[in-house]
């Protein structure tokens, strides 16, 4: 299929998957329509929505790439459940909880807002999507045994130089970076004392090593349970936004991050070695 119509197609698709999402929460009673927000708001939600589709359909055409698809699916399909199935979203008014004599129409949402969540958390899930499958292109460029990826990019090749493997370990960490540093600003974590700016400084820099060392040792050295972990991490913690505040998981994520690299580290330290035992040896690795 020619580059062009890959990309219609997979806009296409983020576009229908957009559609839909939207259609259902407008009808569960979200307020979520065009006029809600301004112009860059509305581009900015309805465009997550799309992209966060366009991405792993763009990487199923372009390079058979299944996982990130497959997560797709899952994710969308889970999101909907939730909203469609029992019990669903129930409104009420903040005055029926406080016990108050008078309504205060200010309404709270329970059992519901995954759409709206998924929404605007859009840029995490791509970003999980995107390392899905950064992982699945390396194993399967890889390991011969299984299916090889038909028009592998030459850019991508693997294993990369030291110089192309440092440019796309720290593309991969901004990328990592912004999303998780809106995903905070969203969910309002704070620190006390005054050093809200020191916390999300240690967190950015956390974010993009965080993202960029697993990167740099797929690409470059071939190590797969780095990454694989990245992508885990990211996916769960993407999750946790459909229910959580500002005690979500994302505060350890985000201020924790050595806790995760070290995580991560351990895992190369580990895969390294089994590779130097031979216990990999019944895998035929190509290149």
């Amino acid at each position: 299929m020619p580059s062009s119509r890959t990309v219609a197609a997979s806009l296409l698709f983020g576009v229908v998957h957009a559609a839909v999402l939207l259609l259902v929460a407008i009808d569960l009673g979200y307020s979520v329509g065009p006029g809600e927000y301004s112009l860059v708001g509305t581009a900015w939600r309805y465009g997550g929505l799309v992209v966060v589709a366009a991405l792993p359909a763009w990487l199923a055409l372009r390079y058979t790439l299944v996982t990130p698809l497959c997560a797709l699916v899952v994710t969308s399909g889970y999101v909907l459940a939730v909203e469609l199935l029992p019990p669903g979203p129930t409104f009420r008014d903040v005055a029926e909880l406080e016990r108050l004599s008078e309504p205060t129409e200010i309404m709270v949402v329970e059992n519901g807002l995954y759409v709206v969540r998924y929404m605007l958390d859009a840029a995490v899930w791509t970003v999980g999507f995107l390392f899905l499958g950064a992982v699945e292109y390396v194993v399967r460029t890889t390991w011969s045994r299984l299916p090889s990826i038909p028009r592998p990019a030459r850019w991508a090749s693997v294993p990369a130089s030291r110089r192309r493997a440092t440019i796309i370990a720290a593309v991969g960490g901004l990328l990592h970076a912004g999303a998780m540093v809106r995903f905070a600003v969203r969910l309002g974590v704070t620190a006390s004392g005054g050093f809200e700016s020191l916390l999300f400084a240690f967190g950015v820099v956390g974010m993009w090593l965080l993202a960029a060392v697993p990167l740099y040792l797929l690409v470059r050295h071939r190590l797969v349970a780095p990454a694989s972990l990245l992508a885990a991490f990211v996916l769960l913690d993407a999750r946790s936004g459909f229910v959580a505040g500002v005690d979500s998981p994302h505060v350890l994520y985000f201020g924790g991050w050595f806790v995760f690299l070290t995580i991560v580290l351990i895992a190369a330290g580990v895969e390294l070695a089994l590779r130097r035992l031979a216990v990999f040896d019944h895998v035929s690795l190509s290149g």
